[in-house]
């Protein structure tokens, strides 16, 4: 009777998360609204605002990874480069939901999250389940790599605690330069890029002549007029980047007119989910005063609310190349970037706030964080591709024997530092 308790409940935790982060994060923000007594109608036009946003920047990211893609392979090819490790990108996401300790992560982050804003240990309320995938992910590594299902759940919720303690120390940075109240973003794809670069940059301010660089969005309208609209810049990369790879004159084209709506659209569908979150946000943290006196709380939100300024995707399209350049000639690397590059956008989002979208100080911090974690996605590939095996997300698709990796979480550096150390040990 308990076990079939406990494989309802499994069932139902699955089939919810099924959905995915465009589909449950607004019921989630829906009954939030409902609860803090924001009223249905108000509670409902969030939500579904939330949900457009969320499924338009789904579309664009996806998009903008399709326009990409061809790109990738071409410049590969002009490089010579044949790796052995495939890369499955987001294909993570899959393992990270299907192993044995998905429920009881989930309700250990939860567990740990109400015992610390009970204790007012943190600031951050974590109502963003879509992203405890991060801690799953780490948790099957973890199951895979010591054999042990419950040190694999211990690994992933302990590796999401230490991630929500980040989001409570970079909250005020991720509001002030996205300009949004009361959210913060716990997850690692965010928290991890934000900490080096809230190191880096205190490097990068001492440096003469690089601490006077200052090129933004703003900047570059002000100082190149059309030629520092985000289309124009966005065509302009185009074809650039176009050129360089070599897909033809007609793929040049196609690529100049994609890039250019990537960089208009994305901070349109940032808008919507912004203006849904604001309503939900002012209610929660109203009702929270209430029954916390005199405490402040953060709503975790996606990582996807860190790129509504323009020099965010700026920078992710000049990274495109750069990425592939750096890990085709780095040295003791098996692994090249094709599907992974959708994480890009995620880690100068984390990293923009600290250099206040400084598009410059952001290719230069992004360029030496992909090094490590690159290395990083080679040395625990044995490990990703044991939780995709224990999975079964791969299927046919991979021939036998092949290494599978990927930077979001496949190339987590405390992860690696983790490893490291055991097998030391």
């Amino acid at each position: 009777m308990k076990e079939d308790i406990v494989e309802i409940i499994q069932n139902a935790i699955s089939w919810f998360i099924g959905l995915g982060g465009t589909y449950f994060v607004p019921i989630v923000m829906l009954v939030i609204g409902l609860v803090c007594r924001a009223g249905i109608s108000r509670s409902v036009t969030s939500a579904l605002k939330i949900g457009i946003g969320l499924t338009g920047l789904n579309m664009i990211t996806d998009f903008c990874v399709q326009a990409m893609q061809p790109v990738t392979e071409a410049l590969s090819q002009r490089l010579n480069a044949d790796f052995s490790i495939v890369d499955i990108g987001y294909g993570s996401c899959t393992a990270a939901w299907s192993w044995a300790g998905v429920p009881w992560v989930i309700l250990g982050i939860l567990a740990v999250n109400i015992l610390c804003v009970t204790l007012k240990l943190t600031q951050t309320l974590w109502v963003d389940m879509w992203n405890i995938w991060h801690g799953e992910a780490l948790g099957v590594m973890f199951y895979v790599f010591s054999g042990n299902l419950w040190i694999g759940i211990a690994g992933g919720v302990g590796m999401l605690a230490i991630s929500m303690f980040l989001g409570d120390f970079h909250a005020k940075k991720f509001q002030e330069f996205n300009h949004l109240e009361g959210i913060t973003v716990p997850a690692p794809s965010a928290t991890f890029p934000a900490t080096f670069a809230f190191f880096a940059m205190k490097i990068v301010d001492r440096i003469p002549g690089l601490n006077k660089i200052k090129i933004s969005s703003t900047d570059m309208k002000e100082k190149f007029g059309i030629f520092g609209e985000s289309s124009v810049i966005g065509a302009i990369l185009g074809v650039v980047i176009g050129i360089i790879s070599g897909i033809g004159s007609a793929g040049v084209i196609q690529l100049a007119i994609k890039l250019a709506a990537i960089l208009i659209i994305l901070p349109a569908m940032l808008q919507f989910v912004a203006d849904g979150i604001l309503p939900i946000t002012e209610n929660l943290s109203n009702f929270m005063k209430e029954k916390f006196k005199g405490r402040k709380l953060n709503i975790a939100v996606d990582p996807v609310m860190l790129l509504s300024d323009p020099s965010v995707m700026s920078s992710v399209v000049i990274m495109y190349p750069i990425s592939i350049f750096i890990c085709a000639f780095l040295p003791g690397n098996n692994f090249l970037p094709v599907a992974s590059l959708a994480a890009l956008p995620y880690l100068i989002g984390g990293i923009a706030p600290y250099t206040k979208g400084n598009i410059v100080y952001n290719v230069l911090l992004a360029t030496i964080w992909i090094i490590p974690t690159t290395l990083a996605a080679t040395y625990l590939a044995p490990l990703t591709t044991g939780a995709a095996e224990i999975t079964n997300i791969l299927g046919s698709n991979v021939a036998d024997g092949t290494l599978v990796s990927c930077w979001d979480e496949g190339g987590n550096l405390l992860m690696w530092l983790l490893v490291r150390i055991f097998n030391l040990m």
